[in-house]
């Protein structure tokens, strides 16, 4: 766990892409990306620094750019572990034509099984062992948790804290109880108290992804038949990594007693469907498992009902997770209203309802999420292009230039600024923000093409 996010020491490559024609070279802690056109010429650079790494290596090593407001960006390529040293490829979730290229945002959710903290630093003994401030100061007075001394589930959960996820991109996995925030699980309390997850009501058999041993583990029947006294640490040390064969303490055949490596027969690795140049070990432990790899499927979001998995979850928990589901799949105003009053949520809900054409409804709750999140870049870029469209520019441009302070790198603050100066009257500074608008995403179209228009009404 200490080395699950770490400064970036990587080798140099280079990897194409054929489905996005994009040419990858990673070399000085450097992204640098290039298409090819008709002559044979380099276009459509980009270059952002490596700046961390997210993953040990053992079988992956995302890289990570940290843009100028601490923000963290999901590179598109990855270094994946193989026998011959590794290589680089595409990072999960981007091996299609449409990719998000440089423009995936690390949320703290995603950050939490890799940093202790929301600011990224390795993960330390105070993950599983409570707090370490207290026992600096008296290392000898009971000061740290022994998860050893806890119950087998507290235990479970402990570990189940960051390896238990059952869907990495189809719906909504798991909600923070109301109250809690990202980084507040404490290892020894229930972990019902924290979160709650969701699954498909159509998981008979569950999928395999790089996230799912605690996931798979649950079904196991080895699981469900030992009354909660089998855990992850009965077979794993935490501390070294080191896997024992504890099977024969409840198998007592001849078989069992002499096998001495039971998991590659009933544990076989797979190839994770969520990222496909990964090998993992199938914790769904089977008397006869088959050895095929489920089928991999494309990015398709799970449009069936939800069901409460592993820990139960009150009704408004549930009813939640369904409207963050048909949210995210219907992005209408009627969608949003489901949701819990968040800034984000209030600023998703604001930006559907102007894009509805519903411009007085679409106020308030921009206005509502400004006042939980001054700095909030949809609710400030879609209450500046309400105050555009109803002749208020110098309004517009305030809430513009504040977006643009607190988010220097966010692409359509840039194009908006455009769009307001070129109302204005002044297409010179108009030109100047769609230019940096395209140096922070140059495949930003919108962009491009209102910059050439102005470039051609200049022509002689």
């Amino acid at each position: 766990m200490g080395r699950s996010i770490r400064n970036p020491v990587l080798p140099a490559g280079e990897y194409y892409h054929r489905a996005s024609n994009r040419h990858y070279r990673i070399a000085d802690s450097r992204v640098h990306r290039h298409q090819i056109d008709a002559k044979g010429a380099q276009v459509n650079i980009l270059e952002k620094s490596i700046d961390l790494i997210i993953g040990s290596g053992n079988h992956a090593a995302t890289l990570v750019h940290r843009g100028p407001q601490g923000r963290l960006i999901e590179l598109p390529v990855t270094r994946y572990a193989s026998a011959q040293g590794g290589f680089y490829a595409m990072s999960p979730g981007y091996d299609r034509p449409n990719h998000l290229d440089f423009r995936r945002e690390i949320t703290d959710k995603c950050l939490f099984c890799h940093s202790a903290g929301a600011v990224p630093a390795p993960i330390h003994c105070g993950r599983c062992h409570g707090d370490p401030a207290a026992h600096m100061t008296k290392p000898m007075s009971g000061t740290i948790l022994n998860p050893a001394k806890l119950s087998p589930q507290r235990q479970l959960e402990t570990c189940l804290q960051c390896h238990l996820e059952t869907s990495s991109r189809e719906m909504p996995d798991s909600l923070l109880r109301p109250g809690r925030g990202v980084f507040s699980y404490l290892p020894g309390e229930p972990l019902s108290a924290y979160k709650v997850y969701f699954d498909r009501l159509d998981a008979a058999a569950p999928r395999f992804e790089i996230n799912h041993a605690g996931y798979r583990l649950l079904h196991s029947p080895c699981f469900r038949g030992s009354g909660g006294r089998l855990t992850c640490t009965t077979c794993h040390d935490p501390h070294s990594a080191k896997v024992r064969n504890a099977c024969s303490g409840c198998h007592l055949s001849d078989h069992a007693k002499t096998a001495t490596d039971c998991a590659g027969c009933h544990m076989p690795k797979r190839r994770a469907q969520d990222a496909i140049h990964v090998t993992m070990t199938d914790h769904w432990i089977q008397r006869r498992p088959s050895f095929l790899d489920p089928v991999r499927e494309d990015h398709v979001p799970y449009l069936g009902e939800i069901v409460p998995f592993y820990l139960q979850s009150g009704p408004s928990l549930i009813s939640t997770a369904r409207a963050i589901q048909r949210a995210e799949r219907e992005r209408t105003s009627a969608a949003y209203r489901a949701l819990p009053r968040t800034a984000v949520n209030l600023a998703l809900l604001g930006e559907a309802l102007l894009r509805e054409g519903d411009r007085v409804s679409a106020r308030p709750p921009l206005e509502s999420a400004l006042r939980l999140n001054s700095t909030h870049p949809v609710a400030l870029n879609a209450l500046a292009v309400l105050h555009a469209t109803e002749g208020r520019l110098d309004q517009a441009l305030a809430l513009l230039e504040s977006s643009r302070v607190a988010n220097p790198d966010h692409p359509l603050t840039w194009l908006n600024l455009g769009v307001t100066w070129e109302a204005k009257g002044d297409p010179g500074r108009s030109a100047q923000c769609y230019r940096e608008a395209i140096r922070h995403q140059p495949d930003f179209a919108e962009a491009r093409h209102r910059l050439a228009a102005i470039q051609a009404s200049q022509q002689p």
